[in-house]
Parts: structure tokens; sequence; C-alpha cells
């Protein structure tokens, strides 16, 4: 397969693939960077020569700063009515049947079932990378909220920056907006670090700094943030001379013990998002964070801190109604 992505930076360094994600300005995670990595992870299929990948993000102190919500809001436009839980299954379970009809999936790209759709590419993205023979490290450079986080926490590694110049933060804050996680976040926190911090992270909507991701286990290291890549690149190098036998075996033992109800837990979580999105209050509170996000884009700055206070207070959208 012959790769032209727009949005990822690749540099092959010995057995490591270094991946910077770039989608400026504000480096948001979106279908098409997903397309990018879902292509990317089938070429990577029949790469025997790449034992370890590093994902990082091509931005100062960003690393996905989180999924697109103009996207979301976009996507879940066309539908009129709110949709209850059971309806969106049914939706992703049969897009999940019919992708593998030729031309499927891009037709049904152009009909009111396109968040389906892109629902289900996140998840392939994510679960793909959990089959693979390949080691994926987040080198998690900045702010990773949302989408950007769950993207971190699908690699098998994390090592996260930290410095006193930049503030950098990652966390699941969909709450906030009235969402829930959409991309495996709800999964993989209650799995790795259980069912009452998951919640109390999730529910309140934390934005967890890198000592305190540390403690929580979420990463497996800091580093300072203009050592980062080179600490990923030596975690990569060592792990990349690995068996990629065994490799694959170690990941399928481990996430298979960890998630024995995965596909249950994926399943529903996806409804639950599209559901959630499809409600009156989600989608006020989307299009009124789509234009907090516009202002700080046309101020040429990066996100911070004090953007998402009143957020996390609740005092900025009114969520108590549909």
């Amino acid at each position: 397969m012959t790769l032209a992505p727009r949005h990822l930076r690749i540099e092959q360094r010995g057995r490591v693939l270094q991946v910077l994600l770039d989608n400026p300005p504000a480096n948001f995670l979106t279908t098409a960077v997903m397309q990018e990595l879902a292509d990317l992870l089938d070429d990577l299929e029949q790469r025997q020569d790449i034992g370890a990948v590093i994902l990082s993000g091509a931005a100062d102190g960003v690393f996905l700063t989180h999924f697109d919500v103009d996207e979301i809001e976009r996507a879940v436009a066309p539908i009129t009515f709110s949709m209850p839980a059971w309806l969106t299954r049914l939706l992703l379970e049969s897009e999940s049947l019919l992708r593998h009809l030729p031309g499927a999936r891009k037709l049904l790209r152009r009909t009111l079932l396109a968040g389906v759709v892109d629902m289900n590419l996140f998840h392939e993205v994510t679960a793909h990378m959990r089959r693979m023979d390949k080691v994926f490290i987040a080198a998690i450079n900045g702010l990773a909220l949302g989408g950007g986080c769950e993207l971190a926490l699908a690699c098998d590694l994390r090592l996260m920056a930290e410095d006193d110049q930049v503030e950098r933060f990652l966390g699941q804050p969909e709450v906030l907006i009235g969402l829930i996680p959409g991309g495996g976040g709800t999964q993989m926190l209650a799995r790795s670090l259980g069912v009452a911090r998951a919640l109390e992270l999730c529910l309140e909507g934390q934005l967890l700094e890198p000592r305190q991701a540390l403690a929580l286990g979420l990463v497996n290291g800091l580093a300072p943030a203009e050592e980062l890549l080179e600490a990923a690149d030596a975690l990569a190098q060592r792990l990349s001379r690995r068996s990629p036998q065994a490799v694959h075996l170690i990941k399928r033992s481990i996430y298979q013990a960890a998630s024995r109800d995965w596909t249950e837990g994926m399943a529903s979580e996806k409804a639950g998002f599209l559901s959630a999105a499809s409600q009156g209050n989600t989608r006020r509170a989307m299009r009124e964070y789509i234009e907090r996000v516009r202002t700080i884009t046309r101020e040429e700055r990066p996100f911070r801190r004090a953007d998402f206070d009143d957020l996390t207070e609740g005092n900025a959208i009114d969520m108590a109604y549909r």
C-alpha cells in the first residue's frame, strides 16, 4: 500500500516508526486523521521491519486536543429526534456487518449513518492497535482530552512530557457538554484504574496534570518536554527488538485477561455516545463549545486549563434541561 497521509508525519528509525499527528491549527482528532491511522495500521500488518510505533503530536504542547466537536455536531445534525441507546446500538451493529461490502462504507457516509460509520472506524483503529504484534507508545507531549486521551490509552505504553512553562494535561471531559467518552474511554479507564476511579474521572470530567496521571497509573513515565521523543525512542528501540510473536501473545493474553467483556462494553459505549450526541441539550452545548474553540483559534493561542474551569464547575453551559 502506498501511503500519502496529510495529517501524519512519518519517519522510520531502525525498527521504530515515529508518527507525529499533525492537524493544525488546533490539532483536533478527526475522521480524516482516524482513516489515515487505519490505513497506516493496514500497511504495518505487512511490515516485518517495524517492531514499535511512537505516536506523538506535531504541535508544540498538544498531543491531540480532542475529537473535533464540530464534526460530531454536524454528524448528528440531520437526525431530528433523540435516539435511544438501543436504536443507536442496532445501527452500529448493522453498519459493522455492511462495511465488508465493496463501497458500502463510502456510500453510508453520504447518509444519516455517517456518524455511525465514524464511530465504528474509531473503535476499529484502537482494537487493531491492540491486536498487532508491534508495541505502540504514546509520547504525550501536551494536551490530550477526549478522543486524544482515548487514542493514548489505546497505546500499550505511555510517556508524558512535563515542564513549568507549558500546561499539559489529559482526561475525559465529555460529560461537561453532555457526552460520554466514545472512543473506548469508559472501558479502558475502568480496566486500568478500577470502577470507582474511572467513574470519578468521567463524571467530574477531571483534567489530570502529568504527575497526577503518573500517580494514577495512566502514564508509565514522565520526561522533560525537550527529551520526550528521545525517551520514547529509546524505549521503542528496545522493545522493537522483542520477538513479534511474543509481543503479540503477551498483548493478547494481558488484554483478554483485563477485558473479557470488551466487545460488549464497547458496543454499549458506542451506542451510549451516539444517543448522548443526539440529545437537544448536548447539541446546544456542542454549538456553544464550538464557538469557544473558534474564539481561541482566532486568538492564535494554545488551550489553557482556565478555558475549561467554568465547564468543569458546570457554570458555562446549562446541561440540566433537554
